[in-house]
């Protein structure tokens, strides 16, 4: 599998990746489904096992995909070889675990660290090799609460997240500003040839 670096990060991975928002299953966001329906976990483990045969070392996950399920599942099937792999996850959505519901967001400090604590839980880990923010709402983090704690002030929290391992995703403006500051080592767009507006602020961050 041919490898890349993961951003600024240093990092080496596969540059394919194994997306696990599906294998999360059923969630709800205002009563709408935001899953992929039902799965079969013993299913989405021999999946990723696959991935592994074939020289997949990058996972993507989130603690919202199936309200935390995903993680727990990705945790399952890589326990024992977290030696070489690599995996992202995400934080900054609220949700229930119990009913699968998604109740908000929360950028504050202290949810962040709640939300990393979860993580490494689920995963059953204890290093979050790519902490992603999942959060599409610039104005949520103007006051830069959220900015601030991300350079991760106690050592306590630095062993829980690999160094520069940080990402901001999603958002055009946003990705754009932060890529300009280099307050990040790495960006998630969404790569598209259908909306123009996400196809100009690619052309601009691609160029940066």
């Amino acid at each position: 599998m041919f490898m890349r670096t993961l951003g600024r990060s240093g990092i080496q991975l596969s540059a394919m990746g194994l997306g696990c928002w599906a294998i999360g299953g059923p969630f709800w966001k205002n009563g709408q489904p935001v899953g992929w329906g039902h799965v079969n976990d013993d299913e989405s483990i021999r999946a990723i096992h696959r991935a592994l045969d074939l020289g997949i070392t990058f996972f993507d996950t989130a603690g919202v995909y199936g309200c935390g399920h995903s993680e727990r599942v990705l945790g399952k099937a890589l326990f024992g070889h977290y030696d070489h792999v690599i995996v992202a996850t995400k934080f900054g959505q609220v949700f229930n675990e119990d009913t699968r519901q998604i109740i908000g967001y929360d950028t504050s400090p202290q949810r962040i660290r709640q939300d990393c604590e979860d993580s490494l839980r689920r995963l059953k880990k204890d290093c979050i090799d790519l902490f992603q923010l999942h959060v599409q709402m610039w104005t949520s983090l103007r006051q830069s609460s959220c900015v601030k704690l991300l350079n991760v002030s106690s050592p306590k929290e630095r062993s829980n997240i690999t160094d520069g391992a940080l990402m901001i995703r999603i958002v055009p403006a946003f990705s754009l500003r932060v890529l300009i500051a280099r307050r990040f080592n790495t960006i998630s767009m969404s790569l598209t040839v259908i909306q123009r507006h996400l196809r100009y602020a690619n052309k601009i961050i691609l160029q940066a």
